[in-house]
């Protein structure tokens, strides 16, 4: 049957294309933005750090008896190297000049994109990067939070269950070797775990109203004998068959030191493109790694 002209057969309609862009990517950065920050003056940065032991046992003075010295504690330094990141863009002439939708200039948009892409690969090196001393031709890299932590690190059996204990457990470790003032505020772990948090002993676990510096409305908090802990669920934190980790931080005692803080380039043009780039130099100050601590091992459901 002939019917003239229908939509199967018009050549001439135009695209119904909206002019939204639809984006749910995963882009918080609470190390970024709750870490305190300082400044590097050179690749190698260096800090001070002291340490006494409490004593085991105590020898008693003989009356009358002259001074025996012994060697005196003394501070020790520590260090990290700057890491350089960036996120170049290359964006044609043609490109910049055909209508294009939901992105505006699309050289604009990607200079938005490439801060936002800058910030998670900082993101992932505070956490998760090792160190790596660099050479001509080969990249410096720091030290991230997981590879400083070295005092209360505990492997457990791969499958182990994250339980109340286990979390009293991580507290217990760090209250015996610090201060009590000084033990852990902020636990970092995988969504799953922090579901598992929140089951936790209804009297223990509670939410709070967060302040300006926070990225989400809620945080999960856990009361224990050794002080309050805010819970964190970070995309970030190893989640997978044997490695999945949870990390108590004391946020304080962790900073971000930059050399040169996210500024963007624009570059040389050589060709019929805008080129540009962002570019960072920071490290990981860990002021006290004994006051943090790591578990390795457990089940990915919790």
């Amino acid at each position: 049957m002939a019917w003239g002209l229908i939509t199967y057969q018009d050549t001439g309609r135009r695209e119904d294309l909206l002019d939204i862009l639809g984006d749910v990517s995963p882009d918080e950065t609470p190390l970024l933005t709750l870490f305190p920050t300082s400044r590097a003056s050179n690749t190698l940065h260096e800090w001070m750090k002291y340490n006494i032991s409490r004593p085991t046992s105590v020898s008693a003075a003989v009356e009358g008896a002259d001074a025996v010295y012994g060697d005196l504690t003394q501070p020790t330094r520590a260090n990290n190297v700057t890491q350089i990141i960036t996120r170049p863009i290359r964006v044609s002439r043609t490109e910049r000049r055909v209508n294009v939708a939901a992105m505006g200039d699309p050289y604009a948009f990607q200079k938005a994109e490439g801060l936002r892409n800058l910030k998670l690969d900082m993101e992932f090196a505070l956490l998760n990067a090792v160190k790596a001393s660099g050479a001509s031709g080969v990249a410096r890299q720091m030290n991230g939070i997981d590879a400083f932590i070295t005092t209360n690190v505990t492997a457990r059996n791969s499958g182990t269950s994250f339980s109340e204990q286990e979390l009293n457990d991580m507290v217990a470790d760090v209250w015996t070797t610090v201060n009590p003032s000084k033990v852990f505020d902020m636990i970092l772990c995988p969504f799953r775990i922090k579901q598992k948090i929140a089951g936790f002993a209804g009297n223990s676990t509670r939410y709070i109203d967060a302040s300006e510096r926070r990225l989400i409305k809620d945080i999960l908090v856990y009361d224990s004998a050794g002080g309050t802990h805010r819970i964190f669920a970070h995309k970030d934190v190893r989640d997978s068959a044997g490695t999945t980790t949870v990390y108590g931080l004391r946020e304080d005692l962790w900073r971000v030191a930059y050399l040169d803080e996210p500024m963007f380039e624009e570059l040389a043009k050589t060709g019929d493109s805008d080129k540009a780039q962002w570019v960072t130099e920071f490290t990981v100050e860990s002021l006290e790694e004994r006051a943090s601590v790591k578990r390795t091992g457990y089940a990915q459901a919790g």
